[in-house]
């Protein structure tokens, strides 16, 4: 190779190092924000309106791009939009019940402390709907998952009673029910015809897109099911009686947006990386998400015993990970 080639080269390696830089700090950034501003959300104690409004805000910045040819749309028949409801109705319960879950009293790392363990609700389900076994290293790779969730979640108090009262409160009911719904959601995801995404344009932006439509369209019926719009109107006036409308509005907008563009980000990193790579930037999110937390939300309590549970479940999560990309 002539030292012009061995150059190009280089140059082109150093560039798309700093590409993947700059989308993982794009990716937490945003992860990190929406966790932050949703905690702020709290002042206006109705999640699935606010869960609903996420999902909304963030097509200000989606479907200009569609409209102004920017990005090229997807291209869906009807026939196309029944194969997707499965998926968009799981989407759509995943993030109600997790933005539920998180709006609980400290709910925000007590939430993401038992989504921690998705890896073994995703073995469980892949096995009971796909006949899916996992290899010997992986199973074993959940042991110390369930182990840390467990340890964390009761602050180390492993009896029965502790274990029993901490993973059936509010907070742990419906962040499993997220766990279970987002493991569903990818499971049908991949099992749609090889040629789906291709023939309908769904790339992973435009994926993210669609569903997140979908998923505010099936979740607009339940805010009149279950919160009450007079009360809603009430509590926002509360709000601007004491002033606090316009910095609402402003989290609001900003929550919207982290988590649509987390997202993307998110599925576009994972969709052109390898496994491996895969692996160590999905655990590290947590990571994120939780100094996020501890640095900038109030309420968010971190003992020794939580931090303990925590980096056990996240190891766990990594060899997990690195297990299972390699089919050991």
């Amino acid at each position: 190779m002539t030292s012009t080639g061995a150059s190009k080269s280089s140059g082109s390696s150093v560039g798309e190092i700093l590409q993947l830089l700059v989308l993982f700090a794009a990716w937490y950034g945003f992860n990190a924000g929406y966790n932050v501003t949703n905690a702020h959300l709290k002042v206006f104690s109705f999640p699935i309106t606010i869960s609903a409004l996420q999902l909304v805000v963030g097509l200000v910045y989606a479907l200009p791009l569609w409209i102004l040819g920017i990005r090229p749309p997807p291209k869906l028949t009807f026939n196309d939009l029944i194969k997707l409801f499965p998926v968009a109705a799981l989407n759509a319960i995943g993030h109600t019940v997790t933005v539920i879950a998180m709006f609980q009293k400290g709910g925000g790392s007590f939430a993401h402390v038992i989504k921690a363990s998705e890896p073994v609700v995703s073995v469980l389900l892949g096995l009971v709907v796909n006949g899916a076994v996992p290899k010997p290293f992986t199973a074993l790779a959940l042991l110390p998952v369930s182990y840390g969730v467990a340890y964390a979640s009761t602050l180390g108090n492993l009896s029965v009673a502790s274990m029993s009262k901490e993973l059936t409160s509010v907070t742990a009911i419906f962040a499993m029910i997220g766990n279970v719904s987002f493991a569903l959601r990818s499971i049908l995801r991949k099992n749609l015809p090889a040629d789906f995404k291709k023939r309908t344009n769904l790339t992973p932006a435009n994926d993210h897109g669609v569903i997140t439509i979908y998923s505010f369209i099936l979740t607009v019926p339940f805010i009149f099911l279950y919160d009450d719009v007079g009360k809603m109107s009430d509590a926002y006036h509360s709000l601007a009686f004491r002033g606090l409308d316009q910095s609402f509005l402003i989290n609001l907008f900003i929550c919207g947006m982290c988590f649509y563009i987390y997202n993307e980000m998110q599925n576009i990193v994972l969709g052109s990386l390898g496994p491996v790579t895969t692996a160590v930037g999905n655990t590290l999110k947590r990571v994120a998400i939780f100094m996020a937390l501890y640095f900038f939300t109030e309420g968010e309590v971190f003992p020794p015993a939580k931090i303990f549970g925590c980096a056990i479940a996240i190891l766990g999560c990594l060899i997990y990970a690195i297990c299972d990309s390699y089919k050991i």
